[in-house]
């Protein structure tokens, strides 16, 4: 019941924003429809086609393109197709692109990865908040004006979480990770290592082979629907859950300021308005497939052909221990991620006390 009545809060929200984007469109509204002036946008993501986050960045040009009424022109092309992933930021401030779809994650700056994911950091709910009636907006725009001012970003979507491994031998607690290869990325990586673990750096694609082989022993790779689509399940018979390293993903709309500064406020406020209903819709989207995969890790364990293992209360709050940890450290030598971590510390504890007593568990 409690899930249902979140999926349709979650639901609702997306048909009332849609209502406002349909209300944007059209020709009695803002100089941009009333001259007919015409946007042709060159859009990339960061993602492989026919995958969910493609489909959700297609889905963001969609209803840009639907709510203005033809006026703004814009088609989703896979990762890669202009420019590689990790240089899309600079891309988009030179002009190469007009705008792309992205993770903060795949920006330039280790301390920027924050603002869409952080281990046992900010849940979706929280990130939600922080973006959308917290301060998140303006440490975004704050940031974006440090690291590269020719650049305008907003959050425009969200995904769920993770699962924290697939592995060829148990991992039931911390002390099974100690001397295993597990491939890890990012901050989830310097924590990992903290804990005991032989980090392996290497990119996601190359996870399956590599636990085919041995090469690895354990991977972190993505949410459920993800991993059962790229087959896990065939090479990597252990599952260990929750996915504390990601609890949650924050995909970043990025546009060129000059671009962005040409259009007029109607066209403006319809990007605005089509990335906040994106994230609504994305999360609630990705509940459903995750919920559906996962039903298919569990009836393979049903077979007894996989084993599913839930990390313990008292290692979990050793990894936020460990976490916390690195986070001051982090803090200390890195004034920009400090920026945003305090702001999001802040937000948490604004939120927490009626968030915990509301809660029926």
């Amino acid at each position: 019941m409690k899930k249902t009545k979140r999926i349709v809060a979650l639901a609702l929200s997306v048909i009332m924003v849609t209502a406002l984007l349909a209300g944007c469109g059209g020709t009695n509204g803002g100089d941009g429809a009333a001259s007919g002036k015409t946007y042709n946008l060159a859009y990339q993501c960061a993602w492989g086609s026919g995958g969910g986050p493609f489909q959700y960045a297609s889905d963001l040009s969609k209803a840009i393109v639907d709510a203005s009424g033809g006026r703004v022109k814009m088609e989703c092309l896979a990762t890669n197709s202009i420019v590689p992933t990790t240089e899309m930021l600079q891309a988009v401030s030179n002009g190469t692109l007009d705008c792309a779809q992205t993770a903060a994650t795949n920006l330039s700056d280790d301390s920027l990865g924050i603002l869409s994911t952080l281990p046992v950091g900010m849940t979706f709910d929280e990130y939600m908040g922080w973006y959308i009636a917290g301060e998140g907006q303006q440490i975004l725009d704050e940031v974006m004006a440090e690291i590269d001012s020719n650049v305008v970003a907003f959050p425009c979507g969200i995904v769920d979480s993770e699962i924290l491994y697939h592995s060829t031998k148990p991992i039931t607690c911390l002390d099974d990770i100690k001397g295993l290869k597990i491939r890890g990325v990012s901050d989830w990586a310097n924590i990992e290592t903290k804990l005991g673990a032989s980090v392996v750096t290497m990119d996601g694609g190359d996870c399956y082979e590599a636990l085919s082989r041995g090469t690895i022993d354990a991977a972190e790779y993505s949410s459920p629907s993800a991993n059962w689509a790229a087959g896990f399940q065939e090479v990597a018979p252990y599952l260990t859950v929750p996915g504390v390293h990601q609890s949650c993903a924050v995909y970043l709309f990025l546009i060129n300021r000059n671009v962005w500064d040409g259009m007029d406020e109607q066209t403006q406020n319809i990007i605005k308005l089509a990335c906040t209903a994106m994230m609504a819709k994305n999360w609630a989207s990705d509940r459903v497939a995750n919920g559906e995969a996962w039903q298919q890790f569990k009836d393979l364990e049903a077979k007894g052909k996989l084993t599913i293992y839930r990390m313990p209360d008292e290692d979990l709050d050793k990894i936020q221990q460990v976490a916390d940890e690195y986070y001051a450290e982090k803090c200390e030598k890195n004034p920009l991620f400090a920026k945003i971590y305090k702001s999001q510390q802040a937000y948490i504890a604004s939120v927490s006390d009626w968030s915990a007593a509301a809660s029926a568990k």
